[in-house]
C-alpha cells in the first residue's frame, strides 16, 4: 500500500501507528521510484514524532527504520529526502546523533537538509550547532535556512542573534522576525516597531506586524487596522490572522494557555501551544503546573520544558526529587531541563552521581549534560561514570559525548573513554559505542572496530562497526575489514560493509580476494545481498564481469538496478553501454543519475550525448551539477559532441549549476589542436592585462572566481577569432565572475546602510531626490552616451541611474542574498561612493578613492561593460573585434576594482 491511502487511514483511525509501520518500513526501503521512497519515509518521521497516535515503542521502531533508510541510500538527492524525514520526528532522540552529524557534512545540500530537520526535532542540544550558520561567511541560503531552524526549534539561546537581522537584508530579516514570532521572546520588539513606523518592505512589514500581534503590542493596532482595508486580499487575511493574534494574546489566562497545550495530543503541536506561556509572568505558570500535575504529570513537564527559564529548571529538579511521582515522569523532568548555565550542569552532575537514584533518571542527567556542555567539561564532570555499574548509566555517557561540543586537544582522551566501551559486556553499549567512535572520528580505535566486525559478535554491532569504519575511512585496517567481508552473510550487514567500502575507495587490487565472493552473491535469493554485492563488485576492476551485472539493471528490486547501473558505471566495459542507456527507462530517479555517472566514465559519443541530455534536463539540479562538474569531452569526439552541448546551453539559464561545467565542455569541443593553450599559457594572457589576478588565484577564496575566469579566456582564445562564432559564452561567464566580485565587495557596505532604513530613506529622498539635477549636470560630460565598444553601439543613458534608488524610494531594502547586476552596482556607486558637496552626493561606500572623477569614470566603465553583456545575450550583432575590446576593458576595470578594495 502507498504512503497516501496508510496516511488517510491513520488520520481518519481506521488503522494503528503499530500496523501501519510495517507496511511503511517496507516501502521506505524497497518501493519501486524515488518518489514513493520519500513519500514513506515523511511518513515515517511523523510517526517518529509520535504524531498521527503512535505510542513511544512505534516512534523507536519508525526512527530505526528511517536510519535503515538513510544508511542504504546512495544518491544525494535520497540522502537529503531522507534526513528532511528525520525532521518529522519531533524530539526522537534516535535521529539526534545522525542529524547532529551531518550539520557538518561536505555537502552544502545535505547540510541545509540537516538544518531543516534540526528545526523539526526540536533539541536543545542543536541549537548551538545550528546558530553557528548565521555567520556572515555562510551563503545566503544556509543562512535563511539556519533562522528558519532557529525558530521552528524554538531556540531562545538563539535571540540574540537573531534580533540584529531584523533590520538586515529584507530575505533574513522576514526569517528572523518569523523566528522570534515561534519563539516568542519580545527582545525584537524595539526593531519590529522601526520595521513598521518606516513601512518597509511588505514581507518584512507583515511579518513584523504578525510578531507584534503576537506579543500583544498595543502600538500594532493602527498598522492591522491600516493592513484590514488593504487591496491585497492576502493581506487583509493575515491582518485578519494577527488581529486575533493579538486579541488572544491581551487574553493573559494562564490556565486557559496552559490546558489548551495540554489538551494537544501532537507532542509537536503541543510544544508550540505551550511557548505561548513565554509571555506570561512565569510565577502564575508554575502556580497552574502545581495544579495540573496530579492530573497528567508527563504533560506537564513536557509543557513546561518550552519554557527554558531557570525558575523552570528549579522546578523541573524539585519534580526529580519527588518520590510520588512516577520514576518516567522524573526522568523525563531531568531531561527537559536547559541546562546553559554553569549551576544547572553542577545539579545535573550531582544528580548523576547520586547512587541510591533510579538509573533512568542518573541516565537522564548525563543526557541533559551532554547537551549544553563541552567535551572537555563532561570528561571532567561525568568521564568516571563510563564505568559506572549500569549499562544505561554507560550508554548514556555515550550519547552525551557525542552530543556534547567539541574542545580542542580532546580526542585523545575521547579514544580513552570510548575504547573500554567497545569491548563493554553488554551488547547495546558496545553498538552505541561503534556509532560514536565513528561520529567522532576517532581513528586510533579503527583496530577495535575491526574486532567488532567479528562473525562471532551480533549483527547489530557488526553492522554498527561497518558504519563506524566507513566514517573513518578505514585507517591502516583495510586487510582486516576485507577478511571479515569475506565472511560476512547478514544482509543489513553486507549493505553496512559494501557502503563503508565504497566511502574507503581501496586500490582495486586491495578488494580481489572478494571477487569469487561477490559472483556468488550477486545471485542471492535477497535483493539486499544482491544491492550489497553490485557495490563491492562496481570496486574490483572486473574481478566480477560486467556480464554477471548486466541482468541486475533488471531487477525487481530498485535498491539492486542501482546498485548495478554504479558499478557497470564504475567498471567503465563499453560492453555495458546498451544497459547504461537502457537505464533511462527505468521509472526510478536514482537510477537515472547513476547511469549518467556510469555514462561519462564510459566515454563513448552516445554515452557522452545521453549524460549533456541528462545533465541539461529536469533532473535534482544539484546532482546534474556535479554530474557535469565531471564531464570530460575526448578530442576524438569533440565534433560530434559540439552541437549537443550547444544544445545544451541554449536549455539551461546562466544560474543552473550544470551551466559554467557545460561551458568548460564547449571549449573542450573548440580546443581540437595540439598547439591547444596550456592553463600557464591562460594565465599569463590574463595577467597581461590584470596584473592583480596572479595574487587573487592564490587566494582560497577567489579559486572558484579564478577557474571560471580561466574558462573565459580560454573560450576568447578559442571563438575570438572564429568566423559566426557565438560571442555570448566567454562574456556571459566573464560578468558572472564580476558580478560576484563586485557583490562581495559592495554587498557588505550596502547592508551597513540598510541597518539604519531611516537615515538611508532620508538620504535617498533629500539628497538624491533633489540634488540629482545638478549633480546630473556635473555627469553629462563625463558619461557618454552611447558607448562604443570594438564597433558595436550600446546605450548607458545617464537619466537611468536614479532608477537603482526607486525601491529604497519606497521604503524597500535592496534583497542582498544574492548578487545584484554590474548594472546595479555601477548605478549605486555614482550615487553613493562619490563625495559631492554641492549637490550633496555623499561617499556612504567609503570607498578609498578620493578622486570623484576616477570613481564616476569606473562605474561608467562597469555599466557599459554589462550593456555589451546584454546585447550579445540577446544575439544582436557583434563581431570579434567588440570581443576583444571588450576584454580590455573588462580586465582595466577589474584591475582598478581591485585596487579600490
Amino acid at each position: 500500500m502507498s504512503e497516501r491511502p496508510l496516511r488517510i487511514q491513520l488520520e481518519r483511525g481506521e488503522t494503528t501507528a503499530a500496523e501501519a509501520l510495517p507496511l511503511v518500513a517496507a516501502a521506505a526501503l524497497d518501493a519501486p521510484t524515488r518518489t514513493a521512497r520519500l513519500d514513506a519515509c515523511r511518513l515515517l518521521g511523523d510517526l517518529a514524532g509520535r504524531s498521527l497516535g503512535a505510542e513511544w515503542e512505534v516512534a523507536e521502531r519508525a526512527a530505526f527504520a528511517l536510519l535503515e533508510a538513510a544508511r542504504i541510500a546512495d544518491a544525494a538527492s535520497d540522502r537529503r529526502g531522507v534526513i528532511l524525514a528525520m525532521g518529522r520526528g519531533f524530539r526522537n532522540l534516535w535521529l539526534l546523533p545522525f542529524v547532529h552529524r551531518r550539520l557538518s557534512d561536505r555537502d552544502p545540500s545535505i547540510v541545509a537538509a540537516a538544518l531543516q530537520a534540526a528545526g523539526g526535532l526540536g533539541f536543545p542540544a542543536l541549537e548551538e550547532a545550528v546558530a553557528s550558520y548565521l555567520g556572515e561567511a555562510t551563503p545566503a541560503a544556509l543562512r535563511c535556512t539556519a533562522i528558519a531552524a532557529l525558530g521552528r526549534m524554538g531556540a531562545v539561546s538563539a535571540v540574540d542573534r537573531l534580533v540584529p537581522l531584523i533590520l538586515g537584508d529584507p530575505t533574513e530579516a522576514a526569517a528572523a522576525l518569523t523566528a522570534l514570532t515561534e519563539i516568542r521572546s519580545p527582545a525584537g520588539r524595539d526593531a519590529a516597531l522601526v520595521v513598521i513606523d518606516h513601512e518597509l518592505e511588505p514581507e518584512v512589514q507583515l511579518a513584523a506586524v504578525r510578531y507584534l500581534a503576537e506579543l500583544g503590542a498595543l502600538e500594532v493596532m493602527a498598522t492591522l487596522r491600516r493592513l484590514a482595508r488593504h487591496d491585497d486580499p492576502e493581506v487583509r487575511i493575515v491582518s485578519g490572522m494577527a488581529s486575533r493574534a493579538f486579541k488572544a494574546e491581551r487574553n493573559r489566562d494562564s490556565a486557559e494557555r496552559f490546558l489548551t497545550a495540554l489538551g494537544e495530543s501532537d507532542r509537536a503541536v503541543r510544544a508550540s501551544l505551550a511557548r505561548r506561556l513565554r509571555t506570561l509572568p512565569i510565577a502564575e505558570v508554575l502556580e497552574q503546573a502545581e495544579v495540573l500535575l496530579e492530573e497528567d504529570a508527563e504533560g506537564v513537564v513536557q509543557v513546561l520544558g518550552e519554557l527554558r527559564e531557570p525558575e523552570v529548571a528549579r522546578w523541573l529538579l524539585a519534580t526529580a526529587d519527588r518520590a510520588d511521582m512516577p520514576a518516567v515522569v522524573r526522568a523525563r523532568a531531568i531531561g527537559s531541563i536547559e541546562a546553559s548555565q554553569p549551576w544547572q550542569r553542577d545539579e545535573l552532575a550531582k544528580l548523576a552521581h547520586r547512587a541510591e537514584a533510579d538509573d533512568a533518571m542518573r541516565s537522564a542527567a548525563v543526557r541533559a549534560m551532554g547537551t549544553f556542555a563541552t567535551s572537555l567539561e563532561l570528561l571532567e564532570r561525568i568521564g568516571d561514570l563510563a564505568t559506572a555499574g549500569s549499562p544505561a548509566i554507560r550508554g548514556a555517557v555515550l550519547w552525551a559525548l557525542q552530543l556534547a561540543a567539541r574542545t580542542t586537544g580532546d580526542v585523545e582522551r575521547l579514544a580513552s573513554v570510548v575504547a573500554p566501551l567497545l569491548a563493554d559486556p553488554e551488547a547495546s553499549v558496545r553498538r552505541r559505542a561503534a556509532y560514536v567512535a565513528g561520529n567522532l572520528g576517532l581513528d586510533k580505535l579503527a583496530p577495535a572496530l575491526v574486532k567488532c566486525c567479528a562473525a562471532s559478535e551480533p549483527a547489530d554491532l557488526r553492522l554498527a562497526a561497518y558504519v563506524a569504519l566507513g566514517e573513518l575511512g578505514m585507517p591502516g585496517v583495510l586487510d582486516e575489514v576485507i577478511a571479515a567481508v569475506r565472511r560476512e552473510d547478514d544482509p543489513r550487514v553486507l549493505g553496512a560493509a559494501s557502503n563503508a567500502l565504497v566511502a574507503a575507495a581501496p586500490p582495486a587490487a586491495k578488494l580481489a580476494s572478494l571477487g569469487p565472493r561477490m559472483a556468488q552473491l550477486v545471485t542471492s535469493p535477497d535483493a539486499r545481498v544482491r544491492e550489497a554485492a553490485a557495490e563491492i563488485a562496481g570496486l574490483l576492476a572486473g574481478a566480477v564481469p560486467s556480464a554477471a551485472l548486466v541482468p541486475l539493471t533488471h531487477d525487481a528490486a530498485a535498491s539492486v538496478r542501482g546498485a548495478a547501473v554504479w558499478a557497470l558505471g564504475k567498471l567503465a566495459d563499453p560492453a555495458s553501454e546498451p544497459a547504461l542507456l537502457a537505464a533511462f527507462r527505468d521509472d526510478d530517479a536514482t537510477v537515472h543519475e547513476r547511469a549518467a555517472a556510469g555514462l561519462l566514465a564510459l566515454g563513448t559519443p552516445a554515452a557522452l550525448g545521453q549524460a549533456i541530455a541528462y545533465v541539461s534536463g529536469s533532473g535534482d539540479p544539484i546532482a546534474r551539477g556535479e554530474l557535469a562538474a565531471a564531464l570530460i569531452i575526448p578530442r576524438a569526439h569533440a565534433e560530434e559532441l559540439a552541437p549537443l552541448i550547444d544544445a545544451a546551453l541554449r536549455r539551461l539559464g546562466g544560474d543552473d549549476p550544470a551551466f559554467e561545467p557545460l561551458l568548460r565542455g564547449k571549449l573542450a569541443t573548440l580546443v581540437r589542436h595540439e598547439t591547444a593553450p596550456t592553463a600557464a599559457d591562460i594565465d599569463a594572457e590574463i595577467v597581461a592585462l590584470f596584473p592583480s589576478f596572479a595574487k587573487l588565484a592564490s587566494l582560497a577564496g577567489f579559486d572558484v572566481l579564478s577557474r571560471s575566469l580561466r574558462t573565459a579566456e580560454s573560450l576568447f582564445q578559442s571563438t575570438g577569432a572564429a568566423p559566426d562564432a557565438d560571442l555570448s559564452p566567454p562574456i556571459t561567464l566573464w560578468m558572472k565572475v564580476l558580478e560576484n566580485y563586485v557583490h562581495a565587495w559592495l554587498g557588505p557596505r550596502m547592508a551597513t546602510l540598510q541597518r539604519e532604513p531611516a537615515t538611508l530613506f532620508d538620504y535617498v529622498d533629500r539628497v538624491i531626490g533633489s540634488g540629482w539635477s545638478g549633480y546630473q549636470r556635473w555627469l553629462e560630460p563625463k558619461w557618454r552616451d552611447p558607448a562604443e565598444v570594438g564597433g558595436a553601439k550600446v546605450e548607458v543613458p545617464l537619466r537611468s541611474v536614479p532608477n537603482v534608488v526607486r525601491e529604497l524610494q519606497d521604503h524597500r531594502r535592496k534583497r542582498l542574498d544574492s548578487a545584484l547586476s554590474v548594472t546595479e552596482w555601477s548605478r549605486m556607486m555614482v550615487l553613493f561612493a562619490v563625495d559631492h558637496p554641492t549637490s550633496g552626493i555623499r561617499n556612504l561606500f567609503r570607498l578609498g578613492e578620493k578622486s570623484a572623477e576616477r570613481t564616476v569614470s569606473l562605474a561608467y566603465r562597469l555599466h557599459t561593460l554589462a550593456a555589451v553583456r546584454n546585447l550579445v545575450t540577446h544575439r544582436a550583432s557583434a563581431g570579434a573585434a567588440t570581443l576583444a575590446a571588450f576584454r580590455h576593458r573588462y580586465y582595466a576595470a577589474f584591475e582598478e576594482l581591485v585596487a579600490l578594495a
